[in-house]
């Protein structure tokens, strides 16, 4: 049997090309033996009688407080019909622009992983450049690469849309120096090099993870902004599109 889980998950140190549900005290799991279409349908039939609850109530309300003076003319009749199609209008665009906010949230959101990987990364370039510069002096186009590695900064390139360039860049160095190390027995044997290698490696692997995630966040959200009636919401209140990644690796 599936089991849809919802929760905080990490890198499987295992298997680092998924993901695995781990611990976290600040968000609590969603398990159930149901799919996550089933459970959305279950969660949002129950929103819907609500709704269909409050407007039958709200009706009644509106058709009292226009017969309370004993009589009720055909103008009350019309305003009384009215006012449920326009509550209902009301609360169907409140309801799309939550989705949208959301949906732009989580964008956001994997966004800011893919810049906090980025960040350790960029502090485990100095490093490495030290433990690499003595042994590969003669690579001098791998270590002025690294070099260039060691003085970006990941914050700016991420503001000014360059993240997808800088990871791709980061790809190629890092195949480059694994590649010089296995020619080099000192290097490859090196603890040191290799504990540097290791982290490279993982958070390569997250990277590429956390990538997907925002792609695909990415193409959710913007499909949405360009869907009617969302489209209207988002000219309204200036959703922008999410930027997508480069297919190019």
């Amino acid at each position: 049997m599936n089991v849809y889980c919802l929760g905080f998950a990490g890198l499987d140190r295992d298997q680092p090309d998924r993901l695995t549900i781990q611990k976290d005290e600040a968000s609590p799991f969603l398990i159930s033996g149901n799919e996550e279409e089933d459970i959305v349908l279950d969660r949002g039939a129950r929103g819907f009688a609500g709704i269909a609850l409050t407007l039958g109530l709200f009706l009644f309300s509106t058709t009292a407080l226009f017969a309370a003076d004993g009589g009720f003319s055909p103008d009350n009749l019309i305003l009384s019909a009215l006012t449920v199609p326009i509550i209902l209008l009301i609360y169907t665009g409140i309801l799309h622009y939550n989705d949208i906010v959301f949906l732009k949230n989580r964008v956001d959101r994997a966004a800011a992983n893919i810049d906090t990987i980025l960040q350790q990364r960029h502090e485990l370039w100095p490093n490495l450049e030290k433990v690499v510069k003595a042994s590969l002096a003669h690579e001098k186009q791998l270590l002025k690469a690294i070099a260039q590695l060691r003085s970006a900064d990941p914050v700016e390139m991420s503001s000014n849309g360059q993240a997808d360039k800088l990871m791709q860049f980061e790809k190629k160095v890092t195949n480059a120096l694994q590649a010089r190390i296995e020619g080099y027995p000192d290097l490859k044997n090196n603890e040191v090099i290799q504990k540097f290698m290791s982290i490279m490696a993982e958070t390569e692997n997250y990277l590429s993870l956390l990538r997907n995630s925002f792609t695909e966040s990415a193409m959710i959200y913007n499909t949405r902004i360009q869907s009617f009636p969302d489209v209207i919401l988002a000219k309204l209140f200036r959703f922008r599109e999410a930027p997508q990644f480069s297919s190019k690796t």
